[in-house]
């Protein structure tokens, strides 16, 4: 009982200006370092020259959008996927699949000093994830922002050693809208995986895949953070 006792006057003693005391004497609150990203349209993979909507399938001077007629050069489908689908408007058009994604490095251990002196007693839990876009000059829609933990050095959310924990909702076009991140039912267990030593950094992913028709233009950015807790 004492080690417990003292244990908890030693956390509360280390109270800073990045700290916020819960009503459990045994927890405490920091906020979670903001992490940004950014999308630019200019560095999506579209295939050169696609400036406006391609008309496809049955009926259409293109059937498939892989293999158009000559003498149109043939995209890359492998570095990006093509299909034919409908757009807005109800017409089948040739729709490439963009996926974009970017990574940002961790280190709560020397982000969040308060937590410094506490890595051998506490555990790390999630309390809140929130997004803002803070600019969106993007001319296409942005499905699901799917949001990832990973060890330091994987940037790709397709790696198995990557681990989904949220998810940030659909972004229409120009619009900057602000909210909580969906978590996963087992975002808990993700985020502990990854804070069990403060002191070894990890990546925070966000990645998305798009459906455009015709290269889009500008850029999108957007940050996230939210409020973690600490526990003895």
């Amino acid at each position: 009982m004492r080690r417990v006792v003292f244990a908890s006057l030693i956390a509360l003693g280390s109270i800073g200006c990045d700290k916020i005391i819960n009503s459990n004497v045994t927890e405490t609150d920091y906020v979670l370092p903001s992490k940004t990203y950014s999308f630019d349209s200019s560095s999506f993979n579209i295939p050169s020259g696609v400036t406006q909507e391609v008309p496809c399938g049955a009926g259409q001077l293109v059937t498939d959008c892989c293999n158009p007629p000559a003498p149109a050069p043939a995209p890359d489908c492998t570095m990006t996927p093509l299909t034919c689908e409908q757009n807005e408007n109800g017409t089948n058009v040739c729709m490439a699949q963009v996926t974009v994604s970017q990574a940002q490095m961790a280190n709560l251990g020397q982000e969040v000093p308060g937590l410094s002196s506490l890595t051998s007693l506490v555990n790390i839990t999630i309390k809140q994830i929130s997004y803002e876009i803070t600019a969106n000059t993007l001319t296409v829609d942005v499905p699901d922002v799917l949001l990832y933990m990973a060890p330091q050095g994987v940037t790709d959310p397709n790696d198995s050693r990557a681990q989904q924990f949220g998810t940030l909702p659909a972004i229409p076009a120009m619009m900057t809208p602000s909210g909580n991140v969906a978590l996963t039912p087992n975002a808990a267990q993700v985020f502990g995986m990854f804070t069990k030593n403060l002191q070894t950094p990890f990546n925070f992913i966000a990645a998305t895949t798009l459906k455009v028709s015709k290269a889009p233009a500008g850029r999108i950015d957007m940050k996230v953070g939210g409020t973690i807790a600490a526990s003895l």
